[in-house]
């Protein structure tokens, strides 16, 4: 039987901090600090060049009361970096460095193909490794499993491909309206990152140290168990009837032993290999743990100011491993493994 978890938690406080808000079920809860901003720029597949039109914002946040990194671009794509890895900078914000781009193939579900330019920059602020997709998706790999680009610069090794079925929220059963989403695995051969790349643009990123080598022999995923996770927009205070919910699902990826997230949008996230736990068959509900608001600057925005646009961000906890879900108002995704 397929076990689906509707997460229907209560009102929650709002306690407003200059741009952003935090809403949580203690208000001891502190905001999250804004660390410093970025302007990043991508090119479209056929470009060989940046165009200077063509950015995304994207903030830095820690907060201060896990002590995670929170990263968010203006379009709500997410990537979380956890309590000691994450290095919030000297407070001089520094411009990021490009490393080297792609042009990268992914497959649907249905044996088509599509192509989304992906960017690789360095944090300046950091020594962090930003991937950046053309669909404004983003991925972080922390300080310290990142290695800048040096010498000449190298492409991208495939290392396997999945079809991943998602239920919408509310549906208990897997049928045929179900969405199956493509995601193909590759290996980025000047550092050694493994990429997860969705058929709508979305990337997910794991360091090679914490990701066992993926068999030669592709094998089918093992799916976990499915959630409904409710996420309020930035202008709402509580959960209420019309509270935007998305159904995520879990796999297990058995060519290399990592946990794959997966909204019903198509957006992914993983949890390396080396520190993924797996459920054995008793479902538990995922809990509720804060949600608050995140101000995201678009490039030509020097400051935050009253217009500058929020986006609601929920976190919860997955019982099921532990592992900590951050989701945000458009789908937003990323996942972090309990310490």
């Amino acid at each position: 039987m397929t076990r689906r978890v509707l997460v229907a938690p209560l009102a929650l406080a709002v306690v407003l901090a200059g741009f952003l808000a935090v809403r949580a079920q203690e208000s001891k809860t502190k905001p999250p600090v804004n660390r410093y901003g970025l302007a990043l720029k991508y090119r479209k597949v056929g470009q060989a060049d940046f165009k200077e039109e063509q950015k995304y914002g994207l903030e830095c946040f820690e907060e201060e009361d896990s002590g995670n990194g929170v990263y968010i671009t203006q379009t709500g794509a997410l990537s979380v970096v956890p309590k000691g890895l994450f290095k919030a900078g000297d407070g001089k914000e520094k411009g990021p460095l490009a490393q080297h781009g792609f042009e990268i193939t992914v497959r649907t579900s249905d044996n088509k193909t599509k192509k989304f330019g992906v960017e690789c920059f360095l944090d300046q602020n950091n020594a962090s490794l930003i991937y950046l997709t053309e669909t404004g998706s983003v991925a972080v790999v922390p300080s310290k499993y990142a290695t800048p680009t040096k010498g000449k610069i190298k492409g991208y090794s495939r290392t396997h491909g999945l079809n991943l079925k998602v239920r919408k929220a509310g549906t208990k059963d897997f049928t045929k309206d179900a969405k199956v989403y493509g995601v193909d695995v590759y290996e980025d051969l000047n550092n050694g990152t493994v990429l997860y790349l969705s058929e709508t643009g979305s990337i997910a990123a794991a360091p090679r140290d914490l990701v066992n080598k993926a068999d030669t022999e592709s094998k089918t995923p093992d799916w976990q168990y499915g959630i409904d996770l409710g996420v309020r927009a930035a202008k709402d205070k509580d959960f209420s009837k019309d509270t935007r919910k998305y159904g995520v699902e879990a796999f297990k990826d058995n060519n290399n032993g990592c946990l794959v997230y997966i909204t019903e949008t198509g957006n992914v996230s993983v949890v390396p290999s080396k520190l993924a736990k797996f459920s054995q068959g008793k479902f538990k509900d995922p809990e509720s743990k804060r949600g608050f608001n995140l101000a995201v600057r678009k490039p030509e925005e020097k400051d935050f100011s009253d217009s500058t646009k929020k986006t609601g961000i929920e976190v919860y906890q997955d019982e099921n491993n532990g592992n900590l879900v951050y989701l945000s108002e458009t789908s937003g995704l990323a996942a972090i493994a309990k310490e």
